[in-house]
């Protein structure tokens, strides 16, 4: 989920990058908060892959109490 958080903060800094920079005229940085805003885009959409087919990266343990073979 941290690279999904990421991959979005970029996407909406490089966005705001790119406003300032056409907005002062200065095309060089507008055009790169698009290129920041596209490697975001592109790291979001990697970590959502990577998460819908991995799922969390928390390992789940047996609970003991369950699994027990003791007996009564």
């Amino acid at each position: 989920m941290l690279g999904l958080a990421g991959g979005i903060g970029a996407v909406a800094g490089g966005l705001v990058v790119a406003l300032i920079g056409f907005l002062v005229r200065y095309i060089g940085l507008g055009t790169g908060g698009l290129v920041i805003a596209g490697m975001g885009a592109l790291i979001a959409i990697v970590a959502a892959i990577g998460f819908a087919l991995h799922g969390s990266a928390r390992v789940e343990r047996p609970d003991e109490e369950i699994h027990s073979d003791d007996g009564p």
